[in-house]
């Protein structure tokens, strides 16, 4: 039985080049360490992992951390926080005259080149903090000055420091007819199943961090949704379906 039909056909890439890793892991018998992967990232890595007799962990800084490095070791290997090559920084910055959000913090650090990859969390809190790769340290420093036109100090902090980001999410259960993308998108949006499709034709939803643009997908459990301008949700359980044929599901929104 191949592994790959356990995952979704827009996840196979991901998961040849987790599996690569691993492979290399358990062929040379030594610890392999990954850029920052998003929660299914980690899913994957660690239903691969599973799979031998190699351990997998992750870090990605102190607390309930959403894109964590992994690093896939053999027994004999005593991990330290060091090996998974995590920095962090808060920033500084006049913040009586400037506000700050995830967006202007990762849009800022994209156009400076930083790749996805090698960042972790941006929390946005009573501090701003970002988590990044260690060997980008230097050129953060250098690069990151200003922030909408506002200059800007890092300050270099241990990853074992870092504060909760303050987020609300709000919880809803709800019932829908079917579980495409659309028909959920439809739901959390409290929009036409009409307008969702247009976001989801146009580039702007995303699920687990992948741009999906088939209204006919298939949600599941644990999925991550971003919407475009809107902000993110996760579909949190389905439940039983009713004597109506609709499913029970219950989700969170964390909208702008």
């Amino acid at each position: 039985m191949s592994i790959y039909q356990h995952f979704r056909q827009e996840e196979i890439e991901t998961v040849k080049l987790l599996e690569q890793l691993v492979t290399q892991a358990e062929s040379q018998y030594v610890p392999m360490l990954t850029h920052f992967l998003d929660p299914r990232q980690q899913f994957i890595l660690t239903t691969l992992v599973n799979r031998t007799e190699l351990h997998v962990r992750f870090f990605g800084g102190s607390g309930d951390r959403e894109r964590m490095r992994a690093l896939i070791y053999p027994d004999y290997y005593v991990l330290q926080d060091e090996d998974f090559e995590v920095s962090a920084f808060q920033i500084k910055y006049a913040e009586k005259f400037v506000t700050l959000t995830h967006r202007n913090v990762l849009g800022a650090l994209m156009q400076l080149g930083f790749k996805r990859d090698y960042l972790g969390d941006i929390i946005i809190g009573d501090t701003i903090q970002i988590v990044i790769a260690t060997h980008l340290n230097e050129y953060i420093k250098q690069h990151l000055t200003k922030l909408k036109g506002s200059s800007v100090k890092l300050i270099q902090i241990d990853p074992n420091a870092l504060t909760n980001p303050v987020e609300t999410y709000q919880s809803f259960d709800a019932t829908v007819s079917s579980l495409r993308l659309d028909n959920i998108i439809s739901e959390m949006m409290r929009k036409s199943r009409a307008v969702a499709q247009k976001h989801i034709e146009s580039g702007n939803i995303k699920v687990n961090h992948v741009i999906i643009d088939k209204v006919s997908f298939i949600l599941e459990s644990g999925d991550t949704i971003s919407i475009k301008g809107y902000g993110r949700a996760q579909l949190i359980e389905i439940g039983d379906l009713t004597k109506k044929q609709k499913y029970r599901i219950t989700y969170k929104t964390l909208f702008n």
